[in-house]
């Protein structure tokens, strides 16, 4: 069976020189509206996300940002953006190693014969004992290798109408019963992690368009008292500033009351109000803040 994979493996080499991933959008934007999947990305993770490759890479957001499990996190249809919010300011966006977090990898085997290393063919990977060869690690170094991708964990696997190997942040797969300029790509690691991780489905669902009419909370307005909910216990970032760019403030507990001193202002897919609470001031968006007479008990 290896002896027919090889040969057509290799043949994809000079396809693969044709494949490019796209070179992002403006970078001077602030917050870019992926209107394929309705969802914005925005700093801290935006100008990451353009410089990896933006969309035509990793596919297009699927959720906006959101905090799991003490990280801020994005999820788009092939990867995971994170970052850990630093006290001294804003995080160091990065790849979740998805394909090690869903336990794709392989057990450790020997490198391949020296002289398929010494003609270019192969790679040897001894920190994690696999082996990447022929397109796939043309496509590996071709586009951003192990300091992007991260080393191989798993050898070239057999599927049904398919060849696949996965590294620490990404799996790349070539179905074989497609054209040859469309034969590799990366898996959707960001969808399937998702899934797996069984997080609320109303993350993925579209927020309002550039220009779109926001329908703002009633009864909030300059003056008015509001109340946190619907965080599940997780608490609500006030920010630096009306948007998902601005260091946190402090983390507001469910149910905290707070004053509406400004606003509003949309930026990222919300509609944010400057609050007050009796310790700090910042900013906090409408979707989880509601009138507070609203939720007083009857």
């Amino acid at each position: 069976m290896l002896n027919k994979i090889i040969p057509a493996v290799a043949c994809l080499a000079a396809a693969l020189l044709l494949f490019t991933f796209g070179a992002g959008r403006a970078q001077q934007e602030s917050a870019v509206y992926y209107a394929e999947t309705g969802h914005y990305v925005a700093e801290p993770f935006l100008s990451v996300f353009q410089a990896m490759g933006d969309e035509a890479a990793w596919g297009a957001p699927i959720t906006e940002a959101f905090e799991e499990n003490g990280l801020l996190v994005q999820y788009f249809e092939r990867t995971r953006l994170e970052c850990r919010e630093q006290i001294e300011g804003p995080c160091n966006p990065r790849l979740s190693p998805l394909a090690e977090m869903l336990s794709r990898q392989t057990p450790r085997v020997p490198s391949v014969p020296d002289s398929m290393m010494g003609d270019g063919l192969c790679r040897y990977f001894a920190e994690t004992g696999h082996n990447v060869c022929f397109s796939f690690l043309r496509f590996y170094l071709d586009k951003g290798g192990p300091d992007l991708f991260g080393p191989p964990i798993s050898e070239l696997t057999v599927g049904h109408e398919t060849l696949s190997q996965c590294f620490r942040r990404a799996c790349v797969v070539w179905h074989t019963d497609v054209p040859v300029d469309e034969a590799l790509h990366l898996a959707p690691l960001g969808r399937e992690y998702f899934a797996a991780r069984d997080l609320e489905p109303s993350l993925l669902a579209a927020v309002d368009s550039p220009g779109a009419v926001v329908s703002l909370p009633a009864d909030i307005a300059l003056g008015s008292e509001v109340r946190v909910v619907d965080t599940e216990g997780a608490g609500l970032r006030m920010r630096d500033g009306p948007g998902l760019s601005y260091p946190a403030v402090e983390t507001l507990q469910e149910g905290a009351l707070l004053d509406v001193i400004g606003g509003p202002h949309t930026a990222d897919g919300f509609t944010w109000w400057q609050v007050q609470t009796d310790a700090n001031t910042g900013w906090c968006a409408s979707d989880w803040l509601t009138p507070a007479e609203s939720s007083a008990a009857p």
